[in-house]
């Protein structure tokens, strides 16, 4: 079972929700979320603003190359700034979640994921930290990001331990980067706003074992998700 990321422009929402629907994916989740372009040069190519909706699903993996066909048909995933899928292989999930997909743990197992070719790196920093998360990034190699706003749950006791002052308010940053380059964005970005910083920020990576809508990739959908 995999869990499939899907970031594309605000305004795809609904074509995203019926090619759920259609292909029967019934555990999905739609995030507001905004891109990492910069404002003025959005407005220079008459772009408007730079929301993005993020849905996640959990699906079996022999779904997983037909959506993103699908993806691809209805979204132009492979056209540059259109948006991208990627998936992350579970290593485990609840019993309903394997049910809803119509299989079970005895029936799938759990299989040992391939080697990784691209990391997401997920920061959680202070509100507002994420310019410089997103300048760290850039300047590493990093090609975009995906912006969320969320709340910390750090308590009293968990604020005393780290000697810091946790803000509920935060910056979710998602940036989907090749294998080679993981470790240099992701010390460019704590060097920038990390837990030794104003943004108190801190990150860490998980493997994508493939993805669609990356710069660079041609061919067949098979071939550019490799």
């Amino acid at each position: 079972m995999k869990a499939m990321f899907l970031i594309a422009e605000y305004d795809c929402m609904h074509i995203v929700q019926n090619i759920l629907t259609q292909e029967n994916i019934p555990c999905r989740f739609l995030i507001h979320g905004h891109g990492s372009a910069d404002s003025q040069m959005l407005d220079y190519l008459g772009l408007g603003d730079n929301k993005k909706i993020t849905a996640v699903s959990f699906i079996a993996d022999d779904k997983v190359m037909h959506l993103y066909d699908e993806f691809n048909k209805k979204l132009s995933l492979t056209e540059a700034g259109r948006g991208i899928a990627f998936t992350i292989p579970l290593t485990g999930a609840s019993g309903t979640a394997f049910a809803l997909n119509g299989t079970t743990p005895e029936k799938e197992g759990i299989s040992e994921m391939t080697e990784a070719k691209y990391e997401l790196i997920i920061t959680i920093v202070n509100r507002g930290g994420f310019e410089s998360v997103k300048e760290a990034a850039k300047a590493a190699g990093a090609r975009g990001g995906t912006l969320m706003h969320g709340l910390g749950m750090g308590g009293e006791e968990a604020a005393k331990f780290l000697g810091i002052s946790i803000q509920p308010e935060k910056d979710i940053v998602l940036i989907v980067v090749s294998k080679d380059d993981r470790e240099k964005v992701m010390q460019n970005i704590l060097n920038s706003a990390g837990i030794l910083t104003e943004f108190r920020g801190i990150c860490f990576s998980l493997p994508v074992d493939s993805a669609l809508g990356l710069a660079g990739k041609t061919g067949s959908i098979e071939e550019m998700v490799k």
